[in-house]
């Protein structure tokens, strides 16, 4: 296990000694247990009530002595849990490793061949610090009052916020903590998600009688990342492999056993990977084949993707003669070929800010069925579910025998530039940092999206540290951002205390 040196990190200190802590316990989405009770335990330590609601979101009450206004603090507990193929981690037990980088002189904390967590671990500590810091006296309110929140599942399906008990915490004011540095976020994306799954109805073969070779095709080595943010032009390892099966398929004889893909349905996918069958006669001149249509695909991706590989191989210890029917395999490879992926349209007045995308998140052969997982994103509801009907129109026109499963959704964040939470926030920056901040509507989900309608009449703003390759391995922390944010959001509240 690697652990950060405290000293190498700047302040809060307290920060980072909870940053490696949480970095030690598991935070996959839907088993949140063990960071829930590492918080309540922190929050006794303190003296600070805490209250849960059924679905497992908790908050810590810290009440002022003249209290005048109360404001909601709020994180999400759970991370995205993705990985290299190649590196053994188990997100259940094993704890992150992290170490420091240096890209173009800044400093930031990665960890090695899986997501970082710092979204949301970055809120997780903020509040873990400001928890301990009003504790210690070394931070003191007289007028506001705190509910510190932290939600459940927001990487699963939102279900934290959209499921909260509307008891659980109250306030005039909420700051998310969930999203960029030197901005103030007021507005984000709707979402739906989907999957759907499609009877395999698979036929067995005689390999040795027809001399057929099993070949594993992979695409591995893409940068991958946050779904919201796939209009940098990102290679997308599930669509580059249908891409070259389609081709192949076409040209040649071959009998699909598997196909794999993606690891979230909010991650862009950067490995992907098929077992097939072919004539063993045929292998040197299809693997030319599968190799010259990537090259082809990769000049798309020139000066985007570094790293972008393929490998074809045969394999000697495929036991499966287990492989789909011709006319699923020729519908399903359709289907993969020609889902619009990514961006769909982009904002008609905000430059390069995407209204509405789609992400093929993830694709499993199964025992019986192939399942495969979507997220779609609008800043519209109309265009949130225009999309979304345009993918089971396609689904319906393939006549494969399937089933499809409405996982949830949730609304937009409509922007409100009249926001008084904003104008002081806005205020505040500008006075720490003699700049103005960035006022932005992002192309992601945030909670606050749901919790405002949770919230009667609150006021909502969010920001957070600099990260950059969110939902992927090389997710990372800008060092030096956590002060400057912790500086802002301690600076807000003190302007909001003194306001009352």
């Amino acid at each position: 296990m690697l652990m950060l040196d405290l000293k190498d990190l700047g302040q809060p200190s307290d920060f980072w000694d909870y940053f490696n802590q949480i970095s030690i316990i598991p935070r996959q989405s839907r088993y949140e247990d063990q960071i829930r009770n590492f918080i309540k335990n922190e929050a006794e330590k303190y003296g600070f009530e805490y209250r849960n609601d059924d679905i497992g979101n908790i908050a810590v009450s810290i009440p002022a002595v003249n209290q005048k206004l109360k404001c909601v603090l709020q994180c999400h507990m759970d991370m995205v849990c993705e990985k290299n193929e190649e590196v053994i981690h188990d997100f259940s037990k094993d704890p992150l490793k992290l170490k420091i980088i240096d890209i173009d002189n800044e400093k930031w904390v990665t960890a090695v061949g899986t997501t970082l967590g710092a979204d949301n671990g970055v809120g997780v500590c903020y509040l873990l610090t400001l928890m301990k810091k009003i504790h210690e006296k070394e931070i003191k309110f007289d007028s506001i009052g705190l509910d510190l929140l932290f939600t459940v599942r927001e990487e699963y399906d939102m279900g934290g916020a959209k499921n909260m008990d509307s008891k659980l915490v109250d306030g005039k004011h909420l700051i998310n903590l969930d999203s960029g540095e030197k901005s103030i976020t007021i507005g984000c994306t709707g979402g739906i998600g989907f999957h759907t799954r499609i009877k395999k109805k698979s036929i067995f073969i005689d390999r040795a009688e027809l001399n057929l070779l099993p070949i594993r095709l992979s695409i591995f080595g893409l940068k991958g990342g946050h779904s919201g943010r796939c209009n940098k032009g990102q290679a997308h390892a599930i669509k580059i492999l249908s891409q070259i099966l389609w081709k192949i398929n076409k040209k040649y004889n071959i009998h699909i056993n598997v196909i794999h893909g993606g690891g979230a349905a909010n991650a862009i996918p950067r490995e992907a990977n098929s077992i097939f069958y072919i004539k063993d006669s045929q292998f040197t001149e299809i693997k030319s084949n599968i190799l010259n249509i990537f090259d082809e695909i990769k000049k798309q991706f020139d000066g985007i993707e570094s790293y972008m590989n393929i490998s074809v191989n045969e394999m000697s210890d495929v036991s499966s003669n287990e492989v789909l029917p011709k006319n699923i395999q020729n519908k399903l490879l359709d289907l993969l070929y020609t889902f619009p992926n990514g961006p769909i349209t982009f904002h008609p007045k905000v430059n390069d800010l995407m209204f509405t995308s789609t992400n093929l998140g993830k694709i499993r052969t199964k025992d019986d069925h192939i399942k495969i997982r979507w997220l779609h994103r609008s800043l519209s509801r109309y265009y949130l579910y225009d999309i979304y009907d345009k993918m089971i129109a396609l689904l319906n026109l393939s006549c494969l025998e399937k089933e499809d499963k409405f996982r949830g959704s949730y609304p937009p964040w409509e922007a409100n530039f009249n926001s008084n939470l904003l104008k002081i926030a806005q205020e505040t920056y500008k006075e720490l940092y003699k700049e103005e901040p960035k006022i932005v509507i992002i192309h992601g989900g945030l909670e606050a999206t749901l919790l405002i309608n949770k919230i009667p009449g609150v006021d909502a703003i969010a920001f957070g540290a600099n990260t950059e390759q969110l939902h992927s391995p090389d997710e990372r922390l800008e060092i030096k951002s956590v002060e400057r944010t912790w500086n802002f959001l301690t600076r807000l509240l003190r302007k909001l205390d003194h306001n009352y």
